[in-house]
């Protein structure tokens, strides 16, 4: 669909729309008004018939015969006023001149309690009354109706005038739209020519720029074809990115297969030793290990990028204990001391994912150091920014190396990382969970003498 067509039809259909909406809340409006008005009049007219008869009856004793003289005399002269009138007592009607409607259509105002009114309007085949009901005495009910379909006939005439009106403005608001859909477009369709004619190889035509509207849009458009062409570059960087993701992926998954491929193949060889069988089950035990261990890392990247965190309250002093607990053998096999310096109680973090966080870290630092290291753990807030701060006396990281251990598969030392069954996902891991946590990591490091590594985040 063309933008002038879509233009004309956004006009026309809100200019409809509005006049519809508004005809439609007018009519009602005054509808309601009336109703409301008359409303009133008849329960004021209700109350003085009501008081009149009351005045004139004793409803306590007087016989059935004479409530329906009483009742018919009072019937006949409201009746030619246009009121109609009916007596219930003791559940049957004693006197009732409304036949226009069915007894079962106003049922309800024959449960009217003492001290109350109630009023309905009922709508026949033919005419609209209201009816109102009162309780004069006890199971003696006055029932009162007025013809009301004047109210109902001039909503009727409003309607079918604003039909007619609303016709004729269509027609109207259709020439209108569509000059104004045109004329609208003009500088577009101007572009649009001259685009065309670049587009077959005319070079030298030039677009005119006496509308300002048609500077904007020229400008407009070299914008978008500028942030088009760094959105490709960057979709380009991207797919480049994910390519080597999995390339690293295939391949990190590759190695252990084969290994389990070929010592299950050695397995079922009958010539195959018990302590051949047993190295061979451990090799394939450790593998499998790995790619369910670089499994659950691909999990938590993805969880990562598709999750809201739930943060909650995570004492600091039971976060540390629990990371001593977590690698309690490693750091004893390898006399690791753990230090800590803990400056804030607690931090609001998303619990499973900050301690994956922070065991990420500390194994890092563990594998980075061979007998007697020493790992220095500092919790602190300044300024309403939590920073969590860990130290490490491992062998450090090259600097030309530190912008690139955050990248999912990239390990500084293959050998050791293989020797310690690590896929280079560790680092990539706790950038994206400091991230989803609104923060940033910074890794500083210094080749043979260990790496900090500092966590923050805005509280």
């Amino acid at each position: 669909m063309k933008l002038w067509v879509k233009i004309f039809l956004s006009i026309l259909v809100l200019s409809l729309s509005t006049l519809t909406i508004s005809i439609t809340y007018i009519i009602n409006e005054n509808h309601i008004i009336s109703m409301n008005r008359e409303k009133e009049r008849d329960l004021g007219e209700f109350e003085l018939i009501a008081t009149s008869l009351s005045n004139s009856l004793d409803f306590s004793g007087a016989s059935t015969d004479t409530l329906t003289v009483i009742m018919d005399r009072y019937g006949d002269y409201y009746k030619s006023r246009g009121i109609y009138l009916g007596l219930y007592k003791d559940s049957k009607y004693v006197y009732n001149n409304f036949s226009s409607v069915k007894l079962d259509s106003y049922k309800k105002l024959l449960s009217v309690k003492k001290k109350e009114k109630i009023a309905q309007v009922i709508h026949s085949t033919s005419n609209d009354y209201i009816l109102i009901s009162k309780q004069m005495y006890d199971n003696v009910i006055l029932l009162y109706a007025r013809d009301i379909s004047e109210i109902y006939t001039a909503k009727n005439n409003s309607i079918t005038l604003y039909s007619i009106m609303l016709i004729i403005l269509t027609c109207f608001l259709g020439v209108f739209s569509y000059l104004c859909s045109k004329w609208i477009t003009r500088p577009l369709n101007a572009l649009h020519k001259g685009v065309m004619a670049v587009s077959t190889g005319k070079y030298d035509i030039s677009l005119s720029e006496h509308d300002k509207e048609f500077r904007d849009v020229a400008n407009a458009f070299n914008q978008m074809a500028r942030d088009v062409k760094d959105r490709t570059q960057e979709l380009e960087e991207r797919a480049k990115e994910l390519q080597t993701f999995i390339d690293d992926l295939s391949h990190e998954m590759n190695t252990p297969l084969t290994s389990i491929q070929g010592y299950s193949s050695f397995l079922l060889s009958a010539n195959a030793s018990e302590e051949q069988k047993r190295t061979a089950a451990m090799y394939i035990h450790s593998e499998s290990k790995r790619i369910r261990d670089m499994y659950s890392k691909l999990m938590v990247l993805s969880f990562a990028r598709e999750h809201n965190i739930e943060r909650q309250k995570y004492f600091c002093e039971e976060m540390v204990e629990e990371l001593r607990q977590t690698f309690y053998h490693e750091l004893m096999n390898q006399k690791i001391n753990v230090t800590k310096e803990i400056l804030v109680d607690y931090l609001m973090v998303d619990r499973t994912l900050f301690h994956m966080l922070l065991s990420n870290l500390v194994k890092n630092s563990i594998q980075a150091m061979d007998m007697g290291g020493h790992i220095h753990i500092k919790i602190y807030c300044q300024n309403n920014i939590s920073k969590v701060i860990i130290q490490d006396s491992g062998m450090g990281i090259p600097e030309d190396k530190l912008e690139k251990v955050t990248k999912p598969f990239y390990r500084i030392d293959k050998s050791r990382s293989r020797k310690t069954g690590g896929a280079g996902l560790g680092l990539s891991i706790c950038s994206k969970i400091v991230a989803l946590h609104g923060g940033s990591i910074e890794i500083l490091s210094t080749l043979g003498e260990g790496t900090t590594i500092i966590i923050t985040l805005n509280d």
